[in-house]
């Protein structure tokens, strides 16, 4: 599980960084499909579970209650949101000769890569982890999906200078 800041501006700057992270995987293959979309939810909501349960005490359960809530709420209107942008980029004007998907692709990756970075070694991990199992959400790794997990991963591996098992050789 991913660690947040204890400032809570920064923490939610980090939320909303992997929230756009994860959004950005889903629309690598073109689709990004009602079984992947749940898995993103459903992962915030695990997120903001974690994040409660270690800033409130386990005695306080209303207080944690009402807080999952709010939280997980609010960021899954983040969700909706920023999924709106991204589908919203399939729709802006390219110049002539260029590709619209290829275009759109290659600004979500610039960004996802950033957001990566942005990560200490053990929240990478942790991202790497989370895109393999929204990679098989729908059932299926798309060779897109595939290949760009795998810059990933290499973008990882030049960071620590080790070489990773690139486990979705299998897939």
């Amino acid at each position: 599980m991913l660690k947040f800041s204890d400032d809570p501006d920064i923490a939610e700057q980090e939320m909303n960084a992997i929230i756009f992270y994860l959004v950005t995987f889903g629309y690598i293959d073109g689709d990004f499909d009602d079984s992947e979309k749940a898995f993103v939810k459903n992962y915030i909501g695990n997120l903001v579970e974690g994040r409660v349960h270690a800033a409130v005490e386990e005695s306080d359960a209303a207080l944690r209650k009402e807080l999952i809530g709010k939280y997980t709420t609010h960021f899954h209107e983040v969700f909706e949101n920023i999924d709106r942008q991204v589908r919203e980029l399939f729709t802006e004007s390219v110049a002539e000769g260029e590709n619209q998907s290829d275009f759109v692709q290659a600004k979500l990756k610039l960004r996802c890569f950033e957001i990566f970075q942005g990560f200490d070694r053990t929240g990478q991990e942790a991202l790497m982890e989370t895109i393999d199992e929204l990679i098989m959400a729908d059932g299926t790794a798309h060779p897109a999906e595939v290949k760009f997990r795998a810059e990933l991963a290499a973008l990882l591996e030049a960071a620590l200078g080790i070489a990773l098992e690139d486990e979705s050789a299998g897939r």
